[in-house]
């Protein structure tokens, strides 16, 4: 239970760590104005975040930058139902006071817990998912976003995507590209996913 509560913390202090970082060459900034990508980590973070989850620990790390015209963001973990994306729980920020924002995901059991900071403020939440099983050896598929991804007021961008099917094989999910192929999601048994909307 203590590691369970351990590794939301420890995500809170390496997202707070990562926040200060100014490497970042003034066009390449220019140029992620408005994107969300995947935090990288120096080896000393991995270690210890990798310490810290355990054996059984799954997580993504994301920098988001806003821009000025963009003026919030939603966080949502969605289920797949009925050929459409069902929120299952929800939080964000309707405005922000940072142009940065940070996005910690950790898998544990089936709870997904999202944790996000924007400037020093910082706010969490961990849904249970029912059906999630991550102990399946086969019939299981996921994928972490693993490159920059443009952020459009309106349109989510999946962070997260988990895929179960029972038959005989499995194809296995890509992001961001499965997120929205209803005929690809519509053949598996069930499909998870976490996904951020900027608002504009």
């Amino acid at each position: 239970m203590k590691k369970l509560l351990l590794l939301p913390l420890a995500l809170a202090v390496l997202l707070t760590g990562c926040a200060g970082r100014g490497d970042k060459e003034p066009e390449e900034s220019a140029a992620a104005a408005h994107q969300v990508a995947p935090l990288t980590l120096s080896e000393e973070e991995g270690a210890l975040l990798d310490l810290i989850a355990g054996t059984d620990g799954e997580y993504g790390l994301y920098a988001c930058s806003m821009g000025e015209d963009l003026t919030g963001c939603t966080i949502e973990v969605l289920s797949w139902s009925d050929g459409a994306w069902q929120t299952l729980a929800e939080g964000g920020l309707s405005s922000s006071t940072s142009e940065e924002l940070r996005l910690g995901i950790v898998l544990s059991g089936s709870k997904i817990t999202v944790n996000f900071q924007d400037g020093g403020s910082k706010y969490s939440y961990a849904p249970q998912v029912e059906g999630m099983d991550r102990s399946l050896e086969t019939g299981r598929s996921w994928v972490w976003m693993d490159a920059p991804q443009e952020l459009v007021p309106g349109q989510r961008v999946p962070l997260y995507l988990e895929v179960y099917d029972s038959g005989s094989g499995i194809r296995s999910a890509a992001l961001p590209d499965t997120f929205t192929d209803a005929g690809q999601l519509n053949s598996y048994d069930r499909a998870y996913a976490v996904a951020l909307t900027p608002a504009g």
